[in-house]
Formats: structure tokens, sequence, C-alpha cells
């Protein structure tokens, strides 16, 4: 409990600049709707692009690191602070990160060389001192069991730094690839977060018995992501399908092993356990898409790593941004048809763009998934934005 002095220091501060998962969920919510939107406008003809970074590559960058990363960073920096009991960054330092962070995205649609370059150096600058503040948090208080974050997010720092210098050079073809190994980096996160989470919230929710991971498939499973990673990063070089066909089923099915047994049936009647638990689903099945991508031109690695980036990554941060969004707030997690919705019209969104592009209608599969996205996250915008810019129901800091 904070002192009477330290509350009313802490409560002085604006609310949204009180714990990182406030700015770095609702801003990447507005960027995933208005580039998602403008990314449709462009593959119909109705905007013109005019950016320096091709448009493709600007569309991957932005969903995996304006997008998907920030708010993999607001989460982790506000779980930190209950992790270790140590302060997150807030106030002045949390001001900088947002503006850090809109000026990047600002100049990654920019035709001039200097504002991209300063655009640059202010993501490099948004990583250090996020990757920093959370190292400090996490060494200070010995939270040894979190630690596995620093290296994922320094390899996902780094590959941002890469894509985006290529992205000036204009090499595209690498610049896609090197996104697509952000992508599993991503899923790399979510089976760590995932499998404590997940378990941890239906048990408690529903009353039911502790779920025990199982260490055997624990272990397979991180060792065939971490090998299903590295083969893929380095078939830009040296192609080899038919193990990448062999990697990516078999972590997809061990992905479905590991799920099997956290009663899911038993989420079906509430929606912030349905999406969790469907968002891991899809990750499963991805995995097994793009395994079957290597082997049948039936699917393709495109419509595959889809299901994974609008299933699973798209998914579990709906959930987990409405989950936290309430109980980071003092606020009930209660079950809203308005934000049901939102999670149904994603799982649309995967689906449509996924099996539409088996019958070969890609123009049809993008604009319905494009728009099922947009509609999904603006009701987070409606609903969670106002909450988000609010203190705390219960007048605590945070």
């Amino acid at each position: 409990m904070l002192q009477p002095e330290i509350l009313t220091k802490e409560l002085a501060i604006p609310a949204f600049f009180r714990l990182a998962f406030r700015p770095f969920f609702l801003l990447p919510a507005v960027l995933c709707v208005i580039a998602v939107l403008a990314w449709v406008a462009i593959l119909n003809g109705a905007l013109i692009w005019q950016g320096h970074i091709a448009v493709t590559n600007w569309h991957g960058h932005e969903m995996v690191f304006g997008f998907a990363t920030t708010v993999v960073i607001g989460f982790l920096l506000t779980a930190a602070q209950t992790w270790t009991g140590i302060r997150s960054i807030n106030g002045w330092g949390l001001a900088l990160l947002i503006v850090l962070w809109l000026v990047a995205r600002i100049a990654f649609v920019s035709n001039n060389s200097l504002l991209l370059i300063a655009g640059i150096f202010a993501e490099l600058a948004w990583w250090l001192i996020s990757i920093a503040y959370l190292a400090y948090m996490l060494i200070k208080s010995n939270s040894r069991n979190n630690l596995i974050f620093i290296p994922l997010l320094l390899m996902l720092s780094i590959l941002d730094a890469v894509i985006l210098i290529e992205s000036l050079m204009s090499n595209v073809p690498l610049v896609s690839h090197l996104s697509y190994v952000a992508v599993l980096l991503i899923t790399t996160v979510i089976t760590i977060l995932g499998g404590r989470v997940i378990p941890f919230f239906t048990s408690r929710a529903l009353n039911l018995p502790a779920i025990v991971a199982r260490p055997r498939i624990e272990r397979t499973l991180i060792t065939l992501i971490v090998a299903t990673i590295i083969c893929f990063f380095s078939s830009y070089w040296l192609a080899y399908p038919p193990l990448l066909a062999a990697l990516f089923t078999l972590t997809g099915l061990g992905q479905l092993l590991r799920i099997s047994h956290w009663r899911t049936k038993a989420t079906l009647k509430v929606p912030l356990l349905w999406s969790l638990h469907f968002a891991y689903l899809a990750m499963g099945i991805g995995y097994i898409a793009l395994g079957i991508s290597y082997i049948s031109n039936s699917v393709s690695f495109s419509s595959a790593i889809h299901i994974i980036t609008l299933g699973t990554i798209g998914s579990m941060i709906l959930a987990m941004m409405s989950r936290v969004s309430l109980g980071h707030t003092a606020r009930a997690l209660q079950n809203n048809k308005w934000v049901s919705l939102s999670f149904a019209l994603l799982i649309g969104a995967a689906l449509i763009r996924f099996i539409f592009s088996l019958f070969h209608w890609h123009s049809l599969g993008y604009l319905y998934s494009g728009l099922g996205w947009a509609l999904a996250f603006s009701i987070f915008i409606v609903y969670y934005g106002p909450i988000l810019l609010k203190s705390r129901t219960d007048g605590r800091s945070g």
C-alpha cells in the first residue's frame, strides 16, 4: 500500500501515462485499424502509396512491429510491475516512449530519406529504453523465470533494425522473409505467456482444478519451435522444403497436444476465455498449414502465415488487451456483447483470409478480412478507449 503522499504524487500523473498498457494498447489499436484500411484501399486502387519503403514491406512492418510487438512491450512493462513489485516506467519516461513510437510511425510513411533515418533512430531508441527498463526490473528483483523475455525482445529489436535498413535499400524479398521470422518469434512469446496464463485463467475463472503443465511436452515443444525458427531463418539462403514441412507440422501438432488438456470446451460460454483458447488453437493449425505449404500448392505460405497473424497474434492481443484493460483499471471481468462481437469478427477475418485463398478469391479475401479486422479493433477502441484514459475505479495508482 502506497503512503498517502506517494499516492497523491502518483495520482497527479495523467491516467494515460501511469502504466505502459494504457498508451501501448490504445495507440497500436488505432494504428492497426488505420494501417489495415489503408492497405485494403491501396490493394483496391482507392489510395496511392507514396512512401519510400515498399508498401508490402510497410504493411508487414507496421503490423508486426508498430502493432504486435508494441502491445507485447506494453503488456510486459505492466506485468513486470506485478511480477517484481518495482514501479514500472510512467510519467515523463512513458511519455518519451510514446513520442518515439509516434515519430517512427509518421516517418515510415514518408518518402523523405532524412525523416526515415530519424524514424529508424526513434524506433531503436524506443526498443532500447523499453528493453533496458524491463531488464532493470527483472534483474533487480531476481525474477529469473521471466528473464527469457529479454533475449526474445533483443532478437525482435535486431530484426526490426535490419528490416528497416534493408527497406531503405528496397530489398523487398529479404525484408518479407525477416518479417515472417519476426512473426514466428512472436509465437514463441505467445507460447511462453499462453502456457502460463491460459490454463491459470481457465481454472480460476471456472473453479476447476489447476491445469498442470506436462514437462515432456513443454520441453519438446520449445525444442521444436527453436529448431523451426532457425531452419526457416536460414532457408532464405539454403532451401530444404521437406525438413521445413516436417518441423512446422510437428510444432503445430505439439501446440495442439499442449492445449488438448486445457479444458477448452468448458470455456465456450465465457468470451474472455474462449478467445484465448481459440488464439492458441489457431497457432497449432497455422503451423501445420505452413508445413503443408511446403509440400502442396493448394495452400500458400502467405495464406498459412495469416492464420497465425490474424487468428493467433491478432486474437491473442485482442483478448489479452480486453482482460488487462479491465483488470488493471479495477473493473470486473464481465462479458459484453460488443466485445464478444469483436472476437467473432476477428475469427471470421482469419477464416475468410485463409478459405478465400483456397479458391483463389484473393482480392475479396483481402477486402473482407481487412474490414473484419478493422471492425474488431474499432470496437476495442470505442469500448476500451475511455477506460484506458480514465483512472482506476478503486482510487489506486496504475
